[in-house]
């Protein structure tokens, strides 16, 4: 893992981030952190991932930063174990696609690059204003097709000052897809995860 800054704590960092998530230019255009080598919406990604795989395992299931070779560690703080990330945005910008289309053009654009390129990482695809999709018709479209350890979908489902953000995570399996929800108080202080 060598020198990378790792986040120690999920929940501080939620009120860090506050700004940058609520401001969605960050996310679709903004420059690398200044002191955390990653783009605003891997960083944000990588937090959300980490939420649900915390609430998965139980674990003390962190992030540390990118290189030019990648876009992140998961790491296990316990065990020091760590997965690569690679991600792709399937934001809302200008796109001739919506819906599935979206997500799965974002996808092939990462399985293009061939599977050496894939192999041993977890590519995450981060999305929000695709309208209506399907899990298991972007499950069928990329199967036998990538040579990623796996495929997660984090995608914004909603935004209200009351529930304030709600985000579902979903993994990608050969024969079936498992989705979570996290659920954000809209003073970025606290936050819930939940299988949907």
């Amino acid at each position: 893992m060598g020198t990378r800054q790792v986040i120690k704590n999920l929940k501080i960092t939620l009120k860090d981030v506050e700004g940058m998530v609520k401001d969605p230019k960050f996310l679709r255009n903004g420059r690398p952190i200044k002191n955390f080598s990653l783009l605003p919406r891997e960083f944000w990604a990588n937090w959300l991932f980490c939420a649900v795989l915390q609430e998965i395992h139980g674990a003390d299931i962190t992030f540390a930063e990118g290189t030019e070779s990648d876009d992140g560690l998961i790491v296990d703080k316990k065990t020091g174990s760590h997965i690569i990330t690679e991600h792709v945005s399937a934001l809302d910008v200008p796109s001739t696609s919506k819906g599935s289309m979206r997500i799965i053009e974002s996808i092939n654009h990462k399985i293009e690059r061939g599977p050496e390129y894939a192999k041993g990482k977890f590519l995450i695809v981060f999305f929000e204003g695709v309208g209506e999709w399907y899990r298991n018709k972007i499950r069928e479209s990329i199967n036998g097709r990538h040579n990623f350890k796996a495929v997660y979908l984090i995608g914004l489902l909603d935004i209200d000052k009351k529930n304030g953000y709600e985000y579902s995570i979903t993994e990608l399996h050969a024969k079936d897809s498992i989705s979570f929800k996290v659920q954000i108080n809209y003073d970025f202080t606290d936050y819930t995860v939940t299988k949907i």
